[in-house]
């Protein structure tokens, strides 16, 4: 019996109890062997593809546990303004858009208020001074925050009733949106993309994740701030695309859940929102705002009534939490659910988790909670004089600690938050091996771990992927270093040279 495909010459790092191996062959969609030296030999066919790896590293596919994908999709259709650094500069580009616009409205995404040298959002008369004809509508990075010019405001017919919206002095709406305005405003938006539309845009991504090396994503979609015709697009059509899209559908409709035949639901199921916002919920003051400690979406008792749910039908859920206050809440509701069902083994998650303490990883690893994070956040956001500093003052050396959760045996699956943070999971892990906090800082194969064995756990899949064995689906990548030889502050120059998924090689620059 040949291989179709052998893979020589290479460091294979399994993922599984730090070995590696120098060779790895497939046939049809499984790996078929690995080994040492020159083993491979007696299963060289003549049609087999050889492909030479000279030295470099080969890895388990990529597994991003936490990534928008329909909102990924439509925004790489969209102005990115993540670089601009004026509110003069963000009107000249929305001014030169409007010159070549086609479509019913200009969308800006990925801004920040502390990019612009105002250190404040623009307002609709700013947006109305370069284009008054035509709607514009910008995103913040969280989608937290939308601002629309007064043309939008119009076409777009948000109440003025809406919690969130914005007023000057003299009661007018300043075209800034939060809350509950822009929640309706999202949906509405979104609801409206015809299925043609989302197609085409996914489609249109699957080039660049495939050449980082995603071989499967947990896709977040549906529910407040979001549309539910995301989640029911890819339930229908996920499969009709070149990567594994595991979808968890944001709701809290249990019912609507098992109807569908899911055995998960969740996913950003808001329980707060974020440090950026200072909505996150936290259990202290944020240092740039007294007075305020962010909020909560649900009571503990309409969080631990659908966790209860949740337990008693097999679900495993997946829970938005980053500030204290919300994991709090969580785990209580956690706690509850377990003591009454007795029900273990459903690998429940808490998404994002940026700032959690000792004690609630304690009580995680007790509960079996997988913890889904993100670590390109603190490239991001963390260390000094960045967002993470503005908003939670000198407690910002506690946010995202992957080594203090390791070392409690919670196991991490790391995610990017697309299209928050660059889908590109070498990222994460030189960020989570580069934390600015040194004592929150993993080693590489726990990094790398957290995309691809640990990954492949938090969705029941290990058993066939996230390691590189014998009888596990050929998802499959090929770097174009050694990552183990490369300095640890260069992993986010290495590049995806290859990208092989069950079998079939998508993408080859070796």
């Amino acid at each position: 019996m040949y291989a179709d495909i052998l893979i020589k010459n290479a460091k294979c790092m399994t993922m599984e109890n730090r070995e590696v191996v120098d060779w790895i062959a497939i046939q049809k969609n499984r790996i078929m062997e690995t080994g040492y030296g020159t083993e491979y030999e007696s299963i060289i066919g003549n049609d087999t593809i050889i492909l030479d790896a000279k030295g470099k590293t080969v890895l388990p596919g990529f597994i991003d546990s936490h990534f928008h994908v329909v909102q990924t999709a439509l925004n790489s259709m969209s102005l990115d303004l993540s670089d601009v650094n004026s509110h003069e500069e963000l009107g000249e580009r929305i001014k030169e858009a409007s010159t070549s616009f086609s479509g019913n409205y200009i969308r800006g995404i990925r801004i920040d208020e502390n990019q612009f040298k105002e250190k404040k959002f623009p307002n609709r008369v700013l947006l109305d001074k370069y284009c008054s004809d035509i709607p514009v509508m910008i995103n913040s990075y969280e989608y937290q925050v939308s601002i629309l010019n007064t043309c939008a405001m119009l076409y777009f017919k948000i109440p003025f009733t809406a919690e969130g919206i914005e007023m000057d002095s003299k009661q007018m709406p300043t075209g800034i949106f939060r809350k509950q305005a822009n929640a309706i405003l999202r949906t509405n938006i979104l609801k409206n993309i015809s299925v043609n539309m989302r197609k085409e845009a996914i489609s249109g991504i699957m080039a660049t994740l495939i050449m980082n090396g995603i071989t499967t994503v947990n896709a977040m979609e549906g529910g407040f701030m979001y549309s539910d015709k995301d989640a029911d697009f890819l339930y229908e059509y996920g499969k009709d695309f070149p990567i594994d899209i595991v979808l968890f559908y944001q709701t809290m409709d249990i019912e609507k859940i098992k109807s569908m035949g899911l055995n998960r639901v969740g996913g950003c199921l808001y329980i707060d929102g974020t440090l950026g916002a200072r909505t996150a919920a936290l259990s202290f003051e944020y240092a740039d705002c007294p007075g305020t400690m962010g909020s909560l979406r649900l009571t503990q008792q309409e969080i631990s009534d659908f966790v209860l749910q949740c337990y008693k039908n097999n679900l495993q859920l997946a829970l938005y939490t980053i500030g204290d206050r919300a994991i709090e809440m969580a785990l209580n509701a956690h706690e509850n659910a377990l003591y009454q069902t007795g029900n273990k083994g459903l690998r429940h998650r808490l998404e994002h988790v940026e700032l959690v303490n000792e004690k609630q990883i304690a009580r995680a690893k007790e509960l079996g909670i997988v913890f889904s994070m993100q670590p390109t956040y603190e490239i991001y956001w963390g260390g000094r004089g960045k967002m993470y500093e503005q908003r939670l003052g000198d407690k910002y050396v506690r946010t995202n600690p992957f080594k203090k959760i390791t070392d409690n045996e919670v196991v991490i699956c790391g995610g990017s938050d697309s299209d928050i943070t660059e889908p590109r999971p070498l990222l994460g892990v030189y960020s989570a091996v580069n934390h600015p906090v040194k004592e929150h800082r993993i080693d590489i194969n726990e990094a790398l771990k957290m995309f691809t064995f640990n990954g492949a756990y938090a969705i029941f899949e290990e058993n066939e992927k996230g390691s590189l064995k014998k009888g596990k689906l050929a998802d499959i990548v090929i770097l174009d270093q050694d990552i183990l030889s490369v300095p640890l502050n260069q992993i986010d120059k290495i590049k995806v040279c290859t990208t092989i998924k069950s079998g079939e090689i998508l993408y080859n620059n070796l």
